[in-house]
């Protein structure tokens, strides 16, 4: 269970971080970079999700 939270803690701390890169003004090649990033996480989920819904037409 304390694993459960100490991997909580690192994501919101992560998210955190980015949140305040991500707003800073004049960082704008490293938000275009974290934003790609974002995507290129991001987009094996909403395959999956795409596929869920597929499924269901």
């Amino acid at each position: 269970m304390a694993l459960k939270w100490v991997v909580l803690g690192y994501a919101a701390a992560a998210e955190a971080i980015m949140v305040i890169l991500l707003t800073m003004p004049g960082l704008d090649g490293l938000r275009r970079g974290l934003i790609a990033v974002a995507r290129k996480l991001l987009k094996p989920f909403l395959a999956i999700r795409d596929e869920r819904f597929r499924n269901r037409v």
